[in-house]
């Protein structure tokens, strides 16, 4: 049986609290909109123009259930105010989400006859009714109910969107960062990393033991294109076209990857890249086994180490004769060892200094293989 492990080795930056839990942000911009909507435009923007984006949640349901969402309704059909809800606007005016997506999912579902009230407590007569049930007047008091809203406009820097959405989210169980910007960056980026976690290629070279638990294992799959993409200078950002620089900054590094990946990657370059990555698994796997990202042990089993993780699979995207296999494999056990020993694949794995230390091992043992 596979234990799928909770934390990974040399894990950092997953959570809020461990990464710039001091950060200050001199000059930065932050812009703001208040806003109303009826219910009715909401859902042209939302259905209709697309102008409202509502993704999938993380980790709650999207629509309320029951006698929540009976009454949710039973509020708006009675004038009672709301909660303001957020929303952050990219630089092509579509807006995400980011705090109020079940209300607005379960107003919508309402809308549309996706279920009917019931346990009101004070409208009693409409216990059993869908929408279209309601008389007219009703029908119109609940079309035209304003809606409240604060707009996180550009050019609001993406740290300090994750600061923000960090305090709108801190109701219920605390988001980590990953999980943020599965919320934040809809699009090509998450369903490549979707489709690589979900991947045999990705279980079977991690032998299953990356748990998906807080989207762990799409924190690591993500560090790893990111990491990629850097050191083959592929990245660029998407306003200006300037190359996009590592500076310790893991959150907003991995922010901007992602919206690279987003709007300037096509479908096809998208779809090559999740190849290379999953052939890139499937090599190793054939090649090194379930153990491959995990650093040798004694007398117990070590997890997988997350910069090994990135190296090796860096390694693997690169065309080179793998054909005598008892070699290469003893070559790679013994760069591991000495990779381990040199403590920069633990501690402050997000530096400057271990990154690059690291990727600099990796490419002198990439120009030996070739």
């Amino acid at each position: 049986m596979k234990i799928q492990e909770e934390w990974l080795e040399s894990e950092s930056g997953l959570d809020m609290e461990q990464n710039n839990s001091s950060t200050i942000y001199p000059n930065a911009e932050v812009r703001v909109e208040k806003a109303q909507f009826s219910i009715l435009h909401l859902r042209r923007l939302c259905v209709e123009r697309k102008e409202i984006i509502i993704s999938p949640d993380f980790q709650r349901n999207d629509v309320w259930k029951g006698r929540q969402a009976s009454e949710l309704i039973e509020s708006i059909l009675m004038g009672i105010p709301i909660p303001i809800m957020y929303l952050f606007e990219a630089k092509d005016g579509k807006k995400q989400v980011v705090d109020g997506r079940q209300r607005i999912n379960t107003i919508l579902s309402f809308l549309k006859g996706g279920f009917k009230l019931k346990d009101l407590k004070i409208l009693h007569a409409l216990n059993g009714c869908a929408f279209t049930d309601l008389d007219l007047k009703l029908q119109g008091i609940f079309e035209d109910y304003q809606l409240f809203f604060y707009i996180i406009q550009p050019p609001t820097p993406e740290r300090v969107k994750y600061d923000i959405f960090d305090r709108v989210n801190r109701g219920g169980t605390r988001l980590n960062n990953q999980e943020m910007r599965n919320a934040l960056y809809r699009g090509n980026a998450t369903t490549l990393i979707d489709d690589i976690c979900e991947s045999d290629e990705f279980k079977d070279a991690t032998g299953g033991g990356v748990s998906p638990t807080r989207m762990r294992d799409r924190y690591i799959v993500l560090r790893a294109i990111a990491f990629y993409l850097l050191m083959t200078e592929q990245l660029q950002t998407a306003d200006l076209g300037k190359p996009i620089e590592y500076r310790s900054d893991i959150d907003d590094f991995l922010a901007k990857v992602m919206i690279f990946v987003n709007q300037l990657m096509t479908q096809e370059e998208v779809e090559k890249l999740k190849e290379k990555f999953l052939s890139a698994l499937r090599n190793i796997y054939l090649l090194l086994g379930e153990d491959a990202f995990r650093f040798s042990g004694i007398g117990k089993r070590r997890p997988i180490n997350m910069p090994l993780f990135e190296c090796l699979t860096y390694l693997f995207l690169f065309d080179w004769n793998q054909e005598n296999k008892k070699e290469i494999r003893l070559a790679i056990e013994e760069l591991k060892e000495s990779l381990d020993e040199s403590g920069y694949f633990q501690g402050n794995v997000d530096s400057v200094t271990s990154l690059g230390y690291r990727y600099s091992r990796i490419n002198q043992f990439l120009k030996e293989l070739i």
